[in-house]
């Protein structure tokens, strides 16, 4: 892949993150759909704009780097929810989805900081392991009609064969640490949700 293409889609996924930050913003601010698709526009717009020698796009973009296809699919998944375009997920999909990444992270992270003998990050250099699990979560999710998942994985898989990103580790396609901890706090939420639920349905 040329370096200018890959310069430009590693910070598109940025671009991506504000967008859908605006949206959400947009969401709270009123009910009307363009509306929303404004918000998210000019916060684009607003990012882009220098203050002193660095805008909120470049600062953000040096706190949460390039994005994986986790972080990218849901942004995408949440602008369209926000402007009525796509449906809300169903609860089991969501404790699925956020129960898979964050297992997923916490596989990971502690290993790559080194809280663990063992480093599964050098797993995605290469070798038929990961790819190798990933296919069978893909295939698992099909089966159980977890379309997001299946997508998640073969768009990360696609993006690390074609080298979308600088990066040759099969991990940084999977998941990113912002689409971790919006998992862990989604997945509590709705398990926390789910509980008090159940007890207030059972008094």
């Amino acid at each position: 892949m040329p370096d200018n293409i890959v310069w430009l889609l590693e910070r598109a996924g940025v671009l991506l993150l504000i967008a859908a930050l605006g949206t959400c913003m947009g969401t709270l601010l009123t009910r009307f759909r363009g509306s929303r698709a404004i918000a998210a526009s000019l916060l684009v717009i607003l990012s882009l704009i220098p203050i002193g020698n660095v805008s909120g796009f470049i600062f953000i973009y040096s706190v949460v780097g390039p994005l994986s296809t986790a972080t990218i699919i849901g942004c995408i998944y949440l602008m369209g929810l926000m402007l009525g375009f796509l449906p809300p997920p169903s609860r089991y999909s969501m404790l699925m989805v956020t129960g898979l990444l964050a297992v997923l992270g916490l596989v990971l992270y502690p290993g790559a900081i080194g809280l663990l003998p063992w480093d599964p990050y050098r797993m995605g250099f290469g070798g038929a392991v990961l790819p190798a699990v990933l296919a069978v979560v893909a295939l698992a999710a099909g089966a159980a009609n977890l379309i997001f998942v299946s997508l998640w994985i073969a768009a990360s898989a696609a993006g690390w064969q074609l080298e979308l990103f600088v990066s040759k580790n099969l991990w940084d396609y999977v998941i990113d640490p912002l689409a971790w901890l919006a998992s862990l706090l989604v997945f509590a939420t709705a398990a926390i949700r789910g509980i008090l639920q159940r007890r207030y349905a059972e008094s």
